[in-house]
């Protein structure tokens, strides 16, 4: 029997092209980071879990941490795009229903995350102002309906950090906001103390500030890193608020993380 024997540096060659391969599309910060979920239903304790977060793109298509998209016009001032979008900030598990006192006390279902699909149009405002709108339609069969998106957000340099800001309203259709936050008759356990609640067609405010440092490891000009922390806040109006399973409707995000650029 002859064994084959593969010179080190041949198999490193190898090696290094799949990486060149596989990494030669992506663009932008791909990092590992933490997100900490301060939910806006009651009694459910603060979540927090590790995540995969870019802020680039691969190939033809932009990823914006939860958001992938590719598009379908530019001009440098106008753009449109078809998205998708995985929204997981008004999810509720059967495990966060069972260690609620509050919510344990319904027969309720858990409320999935949604994937969604849509398109957006935006447009470069002046003064650092970019303007975006969309609408999504959820094909995960989960709340089964739509939620429509206007966003501004702007970039600055302020102290050796980068800041992106964004300040918007998000508009959810009556089924989207009875399926997360509503009541049904057959999720009541005691008729005397609990009522049905059907939540109506609502706003919620958006606000994200995120705070990058930008720095080469090791000194290499090639090699270009990126440090952040950030945070997310959605506030709903009273359709939500006034719901018996929500406390104020805020629900706050909160991520840091580590990533290299490409």
């Amino acid at each position: 029997m002859m064994a084959t024997v593969i010179p080190m540096a041949q198999a490193e060659d190898s090696e290094d092209g799949f990486w060149h391969t596989v990494t030669e599309p992506a663009s932008g910060l791909w990092s590992v980071g933490a997100v900490a979920r301060d939910s806006a239903f009651r009694d459910v304790d603060v979540e927090v879990n590790p995540a995969l977060l870019v802020f680039g793109g691969y190939g033809d298509f932009f990823i914006e941490a939860n958001r992938i998209g590719y598009g379908v016009y530019r001009d440098g001032t106008n753009f449109a795009s078809v998205i998708g979008n995985l929204r997981t900030h008004t999810s509720l598990s059967d495990d966060q229903i069972d260690d609620s006192d509050v919510l344990s006390a319904y027969d309720l279902d858990q409320r999935d995350s949604a994937l969604e699909i849509g398109f957006q149009v935006g447009r470069r405002l002046g003064a650092g102002w970019v303007g975006r709108a969309a609408v999504l339609q959820d094909i995960s069969g989960a709340h089964q309906s739509q939620e429509a998106e206007l966003l501004f957000y702007r970039r600055d340099d302020v102290a050796g950090f980068r800041i992106l800001t964004t300040v918007g309203a998000q508009y959810q259709t009556e089924d989207f906001n009875d399926y997360y936050f509503g009541i049904d008759r057959d999720e009541i356990r005691n008729s005397a103390t609990q009522d049905v609640y059907d939540a109506g067609a609502g706003f919620s405010a958006e606000l994200e500030v995120i705070a990058t440092y930008d720095f080469h490891w090791g000194g290499q000009a090639d090699n270009k890193w990126g440090a952040y922390v950030g945070l997310r806040h959605f506030q709903y109006d009273d359709e939500v608020s006034d719901s018996p399973l929500v406390g104020n409707g805020l629900v706050q995000q909160y991520f840091v993380g580590l990533g290299k650029y490409f």
